[in-house]
This record gives structure tokens, C-alpha cells and sequence, in this order.
């Protein structure tokens, strides 16, 4: 519903009013729809002291507003003679076809009729006026001629059209600025609810506006930011190919829009890494730089990373093909020169038997290193293209572990190292993959046998448990430092790197150890003092298979038992007896 007091200028309308009474004596009203009187210029003494005064003369007034408000037409005027006898003309006031107010022109004769003073002192005797001074009032009740209220009429309807032509553009420019602060709202809206900071500055850099974004990124208040310049933001020397703002602009004038990488600093002192996308657009005129700013710390600490693995996995990656290289070329070094000198004792006349003996019993112990080290290779490559096979059978892990611990103690005694078993259980029957129990196991213990010094000590216990069974093997060897026990399980990873070692082996028989038991969903760790010695923790899930085939199961393991020797020879192949 369209105010009239909204969308006229009361005030100018009233102006006019007055001056056209002042010139010509004619008196305006305008009502609005809801009955308010809006303007009332030259209205007569006889209608406001007397006829509206009187409950019932100015119920005659009401009778005639009703009348002229139900028969007046949207398109045209109304004259009507009132029932206190003076006529009165409306005009309607019409805005988008909405009846909005009326405009009125009265009281009045015209100079063609007689004015019926008889009936007018009558009115003054009825509704007890003073005679004297309404005689008066109506004498002062202006008088027209036809042709003049006519071109009063057409006077007033160009009014009312200027009326409703700048109301119209009042409407429109309230309608346009209402969509204007809607259009605005809701770009402020966006402006600050998008998750980038937004900057907008001068082509010198000096910051004109911020999101809030901008302002929780930054840590600088918003009043803060529009008093400062982005290049103290900006840290050039650490992260740009540009030396200033002016450089930055002027390739972004040239590029259109340029997105560039940078450091930028915090009210704080704390430094961030941020994405800008950069262009020039046109504000009222004036050029102005646009700025989306975009967190990406998280992304460059992720690529930094990322860079140093990559350059950590060369390293090892280096290292590990460079020590292959050494334990490939050892024992071929050794198995040629033992070849050259059993050759050369075969030349000679007296054959010595045992020199011959000596030299192929160590060409055999150079035969096993290298199968040990192609067999984890190979085991390590099945691994990762997920062909490395997993054959669960029920077994009694007391007795599997008991037996390989036996089996390696002629091995442990010729390097006058003692190694006992105990456990606090008889019998444990729980699902594993025998061949790999083995050769965990004899990784382990052939490690714990390498870096003990002769004198010393190898613990092997086991240990019952609801969900699992813990196996340990703890040595009085030369431990592991601190700072490298983490690593020990890690692929191509040694302890002791140089070629000048005192240990052989190629850093990837524990890494093996860890993804066999693994796979059977058991766990390894280390627990170490450097110079005291070494304890690894094996756990094995308490679980059971089908046992259908138990009988072939056992019959497996012990086959397995009894081929015992062949395997120990082969993982300890790098250990010789003192």
C-alpha cells in the first residue's frame, strides 16, 4: 500500500498551495485515503469555525467526504454541492492505478447563481451561530465563474500529474535503493562470509577494504588494515620474485590477472604462506587492485614434507643400493679368491686336504650369505606387488620356538654367547605361518647373536596372554642409541652405516621381520640401552584355523622342525665363529 506522505513532498506541495491562494484566491485541500488532512491552505471560516464546529453541520461534512469518496472516478473530477449548500470539487490522486489521496478545492459558489442568503441565516438561527459573524463568513466565500473553475480544474490535474510523476520517481528510487541495500547486504554478506580474504587497495597498495577473513587471517583489527599498505604485509625478500607493490601491479596490468605464492607476515610477528589471485578492476572510475587471499600454510608445510621424504628416500635409497653393492661384492670377492686358492693348492703335488676344506666351507658360508640376501629381496618384492603368500596353520608356537631356540645354540656356543629359553606355559596352540615364525625368529636371533660381544648373553621367554602370546629376545650386546631405535624397523635402514662396520648386513632383514608378523596380525617393537643391550617384543594374536586339516599341519611342522639347519646356516651365514 503506497503512503502518500512517503511519496509527495508535503512540504513543496504546501508551498505551491499558499501561493496560488496568495495570487488567486483559491483554496486547496488535499485528504488522504486514510482521511488525514495532508494539506489545507484557504480554507474557509465559514466550513472550519461554524459548519465543522457544529456535531451537526459537520456531519453533513462526513455525509459529503463519503459521498465524493464512493462516486468519485479514478479518471476524472467530482463536483458536488455540499448539504451546507457550497460546492466543492475533488480530484483524485492516482499512483500505479492506486487511489492514494484526493485533492479538494472549496468552498465555493459560482458567479452564476444566487446565493440563498435566507437560507444561510436560517443555518445560523437552527444550529445557534452568531448571525452578524456567519453572514460575514459567507460573504468572505470566494465566487468563480464556470470557465475559471475549468481551467482551475485542468490547473490542479497538471498539478496532480507533476504530483504523481516525482512520486513515481520516488517510488522507483526507493524501490532501487531498497534492491540497492538488498543488492548490498547481500554482497557484504558474501564479502564476508567466503572463506579467502579479500583486499582491496589503490594502485599504490595503500589497503582501502577488507573482509572479515582478511581480518582473522591478518590478526590486524579492520581500522588497522585501511591505515597500512600491503607491502608491509608482504615479506619480498623471503618468498617473491617481486621487489615491491609497483612491480606486482605493473605485471598484473600486464597479465590481466596474476596469481603468485608469497609470505606474508601477521600483526603478531608469525609468518603464513598465502595464494593471491590479483587483477585490476574499475570502482566508480577508479582503478583499484583486487586481492583474494588464500591460507595455504598447511599445503606448503605438506609439500615441504613431502620434498624432504622424497629427499630422505633418495638418501636411504642411495644408501642401500651402495651397501647391496658392498654385500654383493664381499662374498663374490670372497668365493673368487677361495676358488683361485683351491685351484692353486690343487696344482701343487701334495694336496692339503684341509686348506681345501677351509676354503669351501667358505665359499658355502658366502653361498648362503647370498641367498639370504636375494631370498629377502625377493621376499621384499612380493611384498609390495601383494604376491607374498600367507599359509595359517594351528601349531604349538611353545614347542616351534623352543625347537629353533635349540637349534641355534650350537651356533650362539662357538661364539661363547649362552642363550636360555623359559616360559611360563607348556603348550600354546594358536594359528601362524610356520615358515615365517622361523624365519622371524632366526632374524632375530642370528641380530642378537651378531652384536653380542663372546661372554655374553641371549634371553629368549615367552609369556601367555589373554589375546596374545609375547615372545622376547633380549641379548647383552651393544645395544641400540636412543635416537636410532625408532628407525631399526624402517626398510634399508642401518644403525651403523659405514662400510667399515664391524657387523655385516644389508639394513632391511628387521624391516622383513616386522611386515611377516604383520601379516599375521602380530606385532614387533625394540626396547634398547646403548651399551647394555637389546630386547625385542614379539606379539602373536591367540587365534585358531579350521583344525580339519591338523593332522597334515603337523606333520608339515615337523618336516619344518627337522630342516632346521639348512635355514640357520642361511641366516647366520654372516656371522663368523671366533
Amino acid at each position: 500500500m503506497f503512503n502518500f506522505k512517503e511519496l509527495i513532498n508535503i512540504a513543496s506541495i504546501r508551498k505551491i498551495a499558499e501561493n496560488i491562494y496568495a495570487v488567486a484566491g483559491i483554496p486547496i485541500g488535499i485528504i488522504g485515503i486514510d482521511g488525514n488532512i495532508e494539506v489545507a491552505v484557504g480554507w474557509q471560516d465559514i466550513c472550519t469555525k461554524y459548519h465543522m464546529a457544529h456535531k451537526i453541520t459537520c456531519k453533513n461534512c462526513a455525509i459529503s467526504n463519503d459521498y465524493i469518496r464512493s462516486h468519485i472516478n479514478k479518471n476524472d473530477h467530482i463536483a458536488y454541492k455540499c448539504l451546507n449548500n457550497m460546492w466543492d470539487i475533488a480530484i483524485p490522486i492516482i499512483l500505479s492505478d492506486v487511489h492514494i489521496a484526493t485533492l479538494f478545492f472549496g468552498q465555493f459558489f459560482y458567479d452564476d447563481e444566487v446565493i440563498n442568503k435566507e437560507y444561510f441565516r436560517k443555518q445560523a438561527q437552527k444550529y445557534g451561530f452568531n448571525e452578524e459573524e456567519y453572514l460575514d463568513a459567507l460573504s468572505r466565500v470566494p465566487t468563480f465563474s464556470r470557465e475559471k473553475v475549468e481551467h482551475i480544474i485542468e490547473y490542479y490535474k497538471g498539478l496532480i500529474m507533476t504530483m504523481v510523476e516525482s512520486g513515481m520517481r520516488q517510488l522507483e528510487y526507493e524501490n532501487s535503493q531498497k534492491k540497492l541495500q538488498k543488492s548490498k547486504k547481500y554482497l557484504d554478506t558474501i564479502f564476508n562470509l567466503v572463506n579467502d580474504a579479500i583486499y582491496i587497495g589503490d594502485l599504490n597498495g595503500n589497503i582501502l577494504d577488507v573482509n572479515e577473513t582478511a581480518v582473522s587471517m591478518s590478526s590486524y583489527s579492520k581500522e588497522e588494515l585501511l591505515n597500512i599498505n600491503v607491502g608491509q604485509i608482504i615479506c619480498f625478500q623471503e618468498s617473491c620474485n617481486y621487489a615491491n607493490v609497483s612491480e606486482i601491479v605493473a605485471e598484473v596490468k600486464k597479465l590481466d590477472k596474476l596469481i603468485l605464492e608469497v609470505i606474508c607476515r601477521r600483526k603478531d610477528g608469525s609468518k603464513l604462506w598465502v595464494e593471491a589471485s590479483v587483477r585490476v578492476i574499475n570502482i566508480d572510475g577508479d582503478e583499484r587492485i583486487l586481492g583474494t587471499v588464500r591460507n595455504i600454510t598447511e599445503r606448503k608445510q605438506a609439500e615441504l614434507t613431502l620434498k624432504n621424504e622424497a629427499i630422505e628416500l633418495e638418501r636411504i635409497r642411495t644408501e642401500f643400493f651402495a651397501n647391496i653393492s658392498h654385500e654383493l661384492k664381499t662374498p663374490l670377492n670372497l668365493l673368487l679368491c677361495t676358488t683361485k686358492v683351491i685351484n692353486m693348492n690343487v696344482q701343487e703335488k701334495v694336496i692339503n686336504k684341509e686348506k681345501i676344506t677351509n676354503n669351501l666351507n667358505i665359499q658355502t658360508q658366502n653361498c648362503y650369505r647370498l641367498i639370504r640376501l636375494i631370498n629377502n629381496l625377493i621376499d621384499f618384492t612380493k611384498l609390495d606387488s601383494g604376491f607374498l603368500e600367507i599359509n595359517m596353520v594351528n601349531c604349538n608356537i611353545i614347542n616351534v620356538i623352543e625347537e629353533i631356540v635349540l637349534s641355534v645354540a650350537e651356533y650362539t656356543e662357538c661364539n661363547n654367547i649362552n642363550i636360555t629359553f623359559d616360559t611360563n606355559i607348556e603348550e600354546k596352540v594358536i594359528a601362524c605361518d610356520l615358515d615365517k615364525v622361523e624365519r622371524i625368529m632366526l632374524n632375530i636371533l642370528s641380530n642378537a647373536t651378531k652384536f653380542t660381544e663372546p661372554g655374553g648373553s641371549i634371553f629368549v621367554r615367552i609369556k601367555d596372554g589373554k589375546e596374545y602370546i609375547t615372545i622376547s629376545v633380549e641379548d647383552t650386546g651393544i645395544g641400540i642409541p636412543q635416537d636410532k631405535v625408532d628407525i631399526i624397523f624402517d626398510r634399508f635402514r642401518q644403525v651403523d652405516k659405514s662400510f667399515t662396520r664391524n657387523q655385516e648386513g644389508s639394513g632391511i632383514g628387521l624391516s622383513l621381520a616386522k611386515s611377516l608378523l604383520e601379516m599375521q596380525g602380530g606385532s614387533i617393537s625394540a626396547e634398547s640401552k646403548y651399551g647394555i643391550g637389546t630386547k625385542f617384543i614379539l606379539k602373536f594374536p591367540v587365534n585358531v584355523v579350521d583344525s580339519s586339516n591338523s593332522r597334515e599341519n603337523l606333520k608339515l611342522i615337523d618336516n619344518n622342525l627337522s630342516n632346521y639347519i639348512e635355514k640357520i646356516r642361511i641366516e647366520f651365514s654372516d656371522i663368523y665363529a671366533n
